[in-house]
């Protein structure tokens, strides 16, 4: 039997969980069943002791999909929730080839593999998203845009957590030779390097992020309201980090309830005086240089 889908986001995804409070019931659950999904496939790698078996599982499950075999309980609801929202469900392989790319060593080489990988992690996440939340097709690449700046977010945050676990995202372009056993050292030689990798990466999801609210135009007004209080909530973090000089090694950087309170008025007040989504925007096409796919 399958967990609660919003007792799992109020678990582990609270900052969405927050901002699910902006959403109707029935919005709010669908985003929910989307999460749920999500979280099973990536927790399949994260907590999998046995890399081969979690890479059998995985590619089970993507095989399940292709074949639109709904036995399985969660590709079963996944399935559905792709029918009722006319969600492409081929964007789960995308979300699993992502995911399994974690079971083996990461070390990114290149600013380009860096953003193919966010997106297939949290940009087609964006794309499904998008029309549950009763998004106009042309605000699809900016749902894409919203789902990697969060992922550059999620890794400029954890640097430190991904090195302890032998994982490195911010690309070697940007750090020479350093590894993610170097990073977790955090010798005093290395740091100022991997803070100007963080601080590039930052500078990075800001322009994704740009991109991501401005397709906020194409939502209902509701669920603007939602999605543009997670993208706040999200993107104060690295603004955090950066005030903190991105210090790694102090331990993950959070937004209390009180921040994310604040941040809340501050998307009304933007979004009511038009400093929000007022008007449709051209798609800055060199966001999606390195896609494989738009």
């Amino acid at each position: 039997m399958q967990e609660d889908p919003t007792a799992l986001l109020k678990k582990h995804g609270k900052t969405f969980n927050f901002a699910r409070i902006f959403l109707g019931e029935k919005t709010g659950i669908a985003a929910a069943r989307l999460y749920r999904f999500c979280r099973v496939v990536d927790d399949i790698a994260d907590e999998s002791d046995d890399k081969v078996e979690a890479k059998h599982i995985l590619e089970g499950l993507s095989a399940a999909i292709v074949n639109n075999n709904s036995a399985d309980p969660v590709v079963g609801d996944f399935l559905a929730l792709c029918a009722e929202f006319d969600i492409d469900r081929h964007n789960g392989v995308t979300l699993i080839e992502g995911v399994s790319e974690d079971l083996s060593t990461q070390a990114l080489l290149q600013q380009a593999d860096l953003i193919q990988y966010a997106y297939k992690v949290a940009g087609v996440v964006g794309l499904m998203m998008a029309p549950i939340l009763g998004a106009n097709k042309q605000g699809a690449k900016f749902a894409i845009d919203l789902g990697i700046a969060m992922q550059l977010t999620n890794i400029a945050r954890d640097v430190m957590e991904d090195a302890n676990m032998g994982r490195r995202y911010v690309p070697a372009e940007w750090l020479g030779d350093l590894s993610a056993e170097q990073i977790a050292l955090a010798s005093e030689q290395d740091k100022a390097k991997v803070q100007l990798a963080i601080a590039k990466l930052l500078r990075l999801a800001e322009e994704y992020y740009e991109s991501g609210l401005a397709g906020l135009y194409y939502l209902p007004s509701r669920n603007r309201r939602a999605i543009a209080v997670a993208a706040y909530s999200y993107r104060e973090i690295g603004r955090k980090l950066q005030t903190h000089n991105c210090q790694y090694w102090d331990g993950r950087v959070v937004v209390s309830n009180f921040q994310k309170i604040k941040l809340s008025g501050q998307v009304l007040w933007h979004l009511t005086r038009g400093k929000l989504a007022k008007l449709p925007e051209k798609h800055r096409v060199t966001l999606h240089t390195y896609l494989k796919q738009p």
